[in-house]
């Protein structure tokens, strides 16, 4: 295996759409210890989200989801993930504060409708 970490991280994208999340987190950690670039960290995080929430491990999801908004507020993948962590952890304020601003962006983006009005059912239920 190659010690890139583009390489890592395309490595983990092809175990990920294969469905192997746990091969792919291994890929994404990897590439986080030997990269120092600040944007190829953002995409790793964000990808690393995405398998935790796989897993249904929320608190690291929101975790990885917010080390990538760290790096880029406007990486609305990152911010989507987050939402649906935070929903997950019942932080359903938090959640819908997420959601709204992915909605808002891109409010064409189905997905971020739909979690937005989940969200809003869901707070208007408590």
């Amino acid at each position: 295996m190659s010690q890139d970490s583009s390489t890592l991280r395309e490595e983990g994208n092809n175990h990920f759409k294969a469905g192997d999340v746990q091969q792919a987190l291994s890929c994404y950690t990897k590439a986080l210890k030997i990269t120092d670039c600040q944007s190829e960290n953002a995409v790793l995080y964000r990808n690393r989200a995405a398998c935790y929430l796989k897993l249904e491990d929320y608190t690291k999801a929101e975790a990885d989801a917010t080390k990538a908004l760290d790096v880029d507020q406007g990486d609305l993948k990152a911010r989507f993930r987050r939402a649906q962590a935070l929903q997950k952890l019942g932080r359903l304020d938090q959640a819908f504060m997420d959601a709204q601003k992915c909605a808002q962006l891109e409010p064409k983006n189905k997905a971020f409708q739909d979690l937005l009005r989940q969200l809003g059912a869901q707070i208007q239920q408590k």
